[in-house]
């Protein structure tokens, strides 16, 4: 009959997640048959546990519990907790000699297979449990370390294997307590590749040693990593790695134009005869730089980042993937934060940075754009904006985070996607204390319930009267009238200081210009001047065409706003990118606007 002593672990994979089945060997005891109760899967673990087949909470147990034959993590970490109680009563312990494995990131991407040869090599040297990080050797927050520190002062842990010494630490200070932890608990180190002796003397300054030049080592690294940066930043090299939707060519970035994917949608009849010919480019499909600029135009159409995701996740048929660290795994996926980032990488605008974060406890922390080191219009002929759209975005994002979840249409086939006061967030000011005012109001969208008014009223502010946002919006435009009247005016009365006419604007008066002296009619040259005339009207009147309004600067838009019909039939969306281009601060006090900042 067979014992529980030969219960064996098997490990597998389907391509998508990691299961591990125990079954007992010659037994029918573990099979697809539901013949065995939840008690009766604990008291197996417990068991096995007893016989050092303990499982890592990374792993999935497919068992029969509840007949789903699959349990969930939390049960899983259930049973491991009455197994290890269990077995705690039975006068056993866990397995007390362990080992620990390390590798950075870094050495990771350069030898995909050194954590399990470490493995290998203390499994081998008596190792029954083994506790893994992939993190810095400096770095005080790796996880398994933390809890083996945990086992050795509670007393169960008798040995330690590790196969150097920089892969437990490579800072001198972190080593030393270690080592004194060790020796206080009366836990021996085993270190495979440097035989010494910690209890003679000899053996300590070989482990002072060793750790000076573990910390040496590192610090050279960093400092030769800091030179190499330096020279980049001198060089105005591309700062790798580059953003999703771009790659670096000759230290440069330039939009990544490989193959990447085709929608069954738009899939030719003879795409299996055109697979044949070995060419991707052949098939109707798109590149990376493409997905990028798609998704671009995906952000502007539906204005928030988390309804963007959704969007491009239905379009594609993208699952939930593995995170992505960098561009360099083009890998299509991006969590909301991810995604943020991406939007606002200026790489799109054609600008080069340097100096973006610093790393605080293993964690980013990213610098105020204002100090870090940009370069501008390095790759100005690989750009994934168009002039103009990088404002946008930083526009809508900031608009999004100042009115939050609130700010959209409900519902998300609304072709508007803002609510109509939502280019207000943020700008509203108290004229009397100069705090920002909180928005009030109940009602949903009935306008006569929606307010600001000043968050410091009654608590030293004596600014009581609130505002309504309708209110609001019409001393906005009636500012904005008076004021392009005034610069208008002000140009009929200085003729020779008028602006002058922008280069595009120039080019298409001369096109046209041409154009009207040919001779004789020509249908497809008087539809080229209709084209013409229309850009002309454009190029004049920035809210013709939505795409030239971040074109403009703040004094041509409120030029071309002479009066209230074009301010009045703006869209919701066209108020947010608009407003927020123009207005600074607006001051309320006693119930009204009494001063509007503009931005210059």
């Amino acid at each position: 009959m067979t014992t529980f002593a030969q219960a064996s672990l098997v490990t597998f994979n389907d391509g998508f997640s990691a299961y591990s089945h125990y079954f007992l060997n010659g037994s029918n005891l573990l099979t697809s048959e539901p013949a065995f109760s939840y008690s009766f899967i604990t008291l197996l673990l417990v068991l096995a546990a007893l016989f050092n087949e303990i499982i890592t909470e990374s792993s999935t147990v497919l068992c029969i519990a509840n007949s789903s034959r699959l349990c969930t993590k939390n049960q899983l970490l259930s049973v491991k907790q009455k197994a290890y109680k269990a077995s705690e009563l039975l006068g056993k312990s866990m397995p007390d000699v362990v080992a620990y494995v390390r590798l950075s990131k870094r050495e990771q991407a350069e030898d995909t297979n050194a954590l399990e040869q470490q493995k290998a090599r203390v499994t081998e040297a008596g190792a029954q449990q083994i506790f893994e990080d992939i993190k810095q050797g400096k770095s005080n927050t790796r996880p398994a370390l933390n809890k083996l520190i945990k086992l050795v002062e509670s007393g169960k842990i008798r040995k330690i294997i590790i196969t150097r010494l920089d892969r437990i630490s490579r800072s001198l200070v972190t080593l030393k307590k270690l080592v004194e932890t060790f020796e206080k608990y009366g836990v021996t180190l085993v270190v495979l590749d440097q035989k010494f002796d910690l209890e003679t003397a000899q053996g300590k300054m070989i482990l002072n040693v060793l750790a000076v030049l573990a910390e040496w080592e590192v610090d050279s690294l960093s400092e030769r990593i800091d030179q190499g940066k330096k020279h980049q930043r001198k060089m105005v090299w591309a700062n790798p790695p580059s953003p999703w939707g771009y790659e670096v060519v000759d230290h440069k970035y330039v939009l990544d134009q490989t193959p990447f994917l085709c929608l069954l949608s738009e899939r030719p009849d003879n795409y299996l005869d055109l697979s044949q010919l070995g060419d991707l480019a052949v098939l109707p499909g798109y590149t990376i730089a493409q997905l990028a600029r798609d998704c671009i135009e995906i952000f502007f159409a539906v204005k928030g980042v988390r309804r963007t995701l959704k969007v491009i996740f239905e379009k594609y048929g993208i699952v939930k993937t593995s995170a992505k660290f960098n561009g360099t795994d083009k890998i299509f996926h991006w969590s909301v934060p991810g995604f943020s980032l991406w939007l606002r990488n200026p790489v799109f605008d054609g600008h080069t940075r340097y100096l973006l974060y610093e790393v605080i406890d293993g964690k980013r922390k990213y610098f105020p754009e204002d100090q870090q080191e940009m370069h501008r219009d390095t790759h100005p002929d690989q750009r994934l904006f168009r002039d103009g759209e990088a404002e946008a975005v930083k526009t809508i994002i900031q608009t999004n985070i100042s009115n939050g979840s609130g700010c959209f249409q409900r519902g998300s086939n609304d072709s508007v996607n803002y609510r109509r006061f939502s280019y207000q967030a943020g700008l509203v000011y108290c004229a009397e204390c100069s705090s920002r005012c909180t928005s009030k109001g109940t009602g949903g969208e009935n306008e006569e319930y929606l307010y600001y008014a000043c968050r410091h009223v009654g608590m030293g502010c004596g600014n009581r009267k609130s505002v309504k946002r309708r209110l609001i919006e019409e001393a906005l435009i009636e500012a904005l009238v008076e004021k392009s009247q005034s610069l208008n005016r002000n140009d009929l009365t200085h003729a020779d200081a008028l602006p002058a006419k922008s280069e595009a604007l120039s080019h298409l008066e001369a096109q046209l210009e041409g154009l009207e002296k040919l001779p004789g009619y020509n249908p497809d040259i008087d539809e080229l001047k209709t084209k013409l005339r229309q850009q002309i009207e454009e190029e004049k009147n920035p809210f013709i065409s939505p795409e030239k309004i971040f074109d403009n600067s703040v004094e041509a838009l409120i030029r071309a706003g002479n009066n209230l019909a074009i301010w009045h039939l703006l869209t919701n969306d066209d108020k947010v990118e608009i407003y927020r281009k123009l207005v600074k601060k607006i001051y309320i006090r006693d119930g009204k606007v009494v001063s509007i900042v503009f931005n210059q």
